[in-house]
This record gives structure tokens, C-alpha cells and sequence, in this order.
């Protein structure tokens, strides 16, 4: 179990140099029940003189929440983005930016036909095309546009925001997105990635750990809270878009990431993750359950294509367990 003088140390660590600092695997195998998944300390708070302690507070706030720490590590922000990282860990954010609406699920579409009824508005966009259509359009300029102008939820990791692109209206989705990106890219930022397990289900840490999405309005004592009390205090700025932390969404998400982040970097497959031996238990092969990494629009037989992350999002994890063996044995299911 890591403790909070061990994340700290392993931030200072990692200033020193390297591509990545790591307290190294847990002795044992992830407990079979509970949550398996990961939180990640963003570049925002990560800086030379917050990130030792945006380290170690997380792994505090953690720990009184029930949750073990069972090991973490530092990497250089733009390292992580560089390594696709930062694309695998949000997939359906930078599909769609880079797809635009053909990337939408069936749900998706349906609130966009409702959004453009309502608006009249009629030219949808993604990020990087929107801002080839106003000339000196920067990421932070379009992501603050959007914002003023309200983000609507079309779905799992689909957005859109009405705005204006030299004075016409259009309908732009996942605007903040290349701001994200950049917010990668700045020098000496770190990540923090800490592998974790609770015997309480994940919503239930979402939402009474995590806190509100805007850390300047998140509970005293939450994660996003409590780093962006920190932050503020560092003279940091803190938003909706840079809200210093983030917990898997799901057991499915969950166990990606717990793989991506340690258990692959150590050449360990997929069933060496909670949720992944339990699928295996259940005989679900290890390619099968890969293939939902991406997120992908599966099909069901009626035509509706859904995002698997997101349908798994909430659930308990018997659950998604079963939803995922259904999936990944493909039982009336396609790909899209």
C-alpha cells in the first residue's frame, strides 16, 4: 500500500529526471471482488510546487475513503501524451473530435437532432475543423467560446456547444478538447497515476470521493476539493476543464487503465486486472475483452449502437460483468 510521504517522495523523484518514476508492482494480485481501478493527478496541479503535494494529498483523501493505494507512478506530462497515453485514456473524446457526428452513437444522435431542432443550427463540427475555419483560433479561445456558451451532454465522451465561427452559427463537439491536449504539453508538468482498490463500488466513489466536476465547487475533503484548495493556495488555476483529477468512470474503464498504466508495463495481460481474471473466470478470452478497449460503437440487433464505456458507467460490478461477457462473445452484437 502506498502512503502519502511515498507519493511525495516519488514526485521529487521524478524531477530529478527519467521518463518515469514508479513505487513498483504490488506484492499480491488484486483482490477478486470490490473496484480495481485508477486515479490520475493532472498536469494542472502536477507542477514543481504543488506536485509533491497534489501527490501525497491524493493518496490521503484516498486512504480515509476506504481505498488502498496498491501502487503509483509519476510520468512527464508530455511524455504521456506523447506515448498515446492521453488518446487512449479519453478514446471517444478524440474520435469524435476527429470524426465528428459520423462517430456518435444512436442516443448521441437522437440529443444532436434535438439540439440543432432547438437551435436551428444546423453545421456540426469537430474541435480541429472548427478552428480551421476562423483564422488565429487558438485551442484555449475555442474551448473558452464553448464554455460560455454551455456545454451539452450528447453522451459517453460526446459533447457540443453552440457557438458562433466568424460570426455564423454553429454546433461544435468536444470544443475544450485541443485546450486538454495542450494542457499536456507544458514544460516540467507531470502525471500521477495511482493504481487503486476499494471494496466499495466505483459510482459510489465517484460521487462521494471524487468531487464536483468544478474543483472551486467540489465538497472540502473531496479529491477535486481538496487539490483545488491546494492549487488555489500555489496561485494555480482550476475549471471545469482543468479539474486536476480523474477517477475511472467504470469497472470496464477501470480495468483498462489499471492495465494500460501498470499491468501491461510490466508485460502482464489483461486477466491479471480484478475485473479481468473475474471475465476470465467466466471464459471470456482476453482478446475478446481487449477489443472494447478502443470504445468502439457496438450494434444490437435492433440497428442502436451504443459506446460500451459508457453503458458499463454506474453499473455494480456483477453487472457490467455480465453486460461485457455479452459483448465480448458478441451475443447479437457487432461493431461500428
Amino acid at each position: 500500500m502506498v502512503i502519502p510521504r511515498q507519493a511525495r517522495d516519488l514526485v521529487t523523484r521524478a524531477r530529478a529526471g527519467g521518463p518515469r518514476t514508479d513505487t513498483g508492482p504490488s506484492p499480491t494480485a488484486p483482490p477478486a471482488t470490490g473496484s480495481h481501478f485508477v486515479v490520475l493527478v493532472k498536469p494542472e496541479v502536477m507542477t514543481p510546487a504543488a506536485g509533491p503535494e497534489a501527490t501525497a494529498e491524493a493518496v490521503r483523501v484516498l486512504g480515509e475513503a476506504e481505498v488502498d493505494v496498491r501502487r503509483a507512478a509519476v510520468v512527464p506530462a508530455g511524455e504521456f501524451a506523447r506515448h498515446g497515453y492521453l488518446l487512449l485514456h479519453y478514446p471517444r473524446l478524440h474520435r469524435l473530435a476527429a470524426d465528428g457526428p459520423a462517430a456518435l452513437t444512436s442516443g448521441a444522435r437522437r440529443e444532436l437532432r434535438s439540439l440543432t431542432g432547438t437551435t436551428g443550427t444546423g453545421d456540426v463540427l469537430g474541435p480541429y475543423e472548427a478552428m480551421t475555419r476562423e483564422v488565429g483560433l487558438t485551442p484555449q479561445a475555442l474551448d473558452e467560446r464553448c464554455r460560455d456558451a454551455g456545454i451539452h451532454r450528447l453522451g459517453s465522451g460526446s459533447y457540443a456547444s453552440v457557438t458562433e465561427l466568424n460570426g455564423r452559427p454553429v454546433i461544435v463537439l468536444n470544443g475544450f478538447l485541443p485546450a486538454l491536449v495542450e494542457g499536456y504539453t507544458g514544460s516540467g508538468a507531470l502525471v500521477a497515476l495511482l493504481e487503486c482498490h476499494s471494496r466499495r463500488e466505483i459510482e459510489a466513489l465517484r460521487g462521494e470521493v471524487l468531487g464536483a466536476l468544478h474543483p472551486a465547487r467540489a465538497a472540502p475533503g473531496s479529491l477535486r476539493g481538496t487539490l483545488g484548495a491546494l492549487a488555489r493556495s500555489r496561485g494555480i488555476d482550476v475549471s471545469e476543464g482543468r479539474n486536476a483529477v480523474h477517477l475511472s468512470a467504470g469497472h470496464l474503464e477501470g480495468m483498462f487503465q489499471a492495465w494500460r498504466y501498470f499491468a501491461a508495463a510490466d508485460g502482464r495481460g489483461i486477466e491479471s486486472t480484478a475485473f479481468g481474471a473475474s471475465l476470465a473466470e467466466r471464459g471470456v478470452p482476453a482478446a475478446s475483452v481487449t477489443e472494447l478497449a478502443a470504445d468502439h460503437n457496438l450494434t444490437e440487433d435492433s440497428g442502436e449502437t451504443f459506446s460500451p464505456h459508457g453503458a458499463t458507467e454506474g453499473l455494480l460490478r456483477e453487472d457490467a460483468l455480465d453486460h461485457v461477457r455479452a459483448w465480448a462473445t458478441g451475443k447479437g452484437l457487432g461493431t461500428t
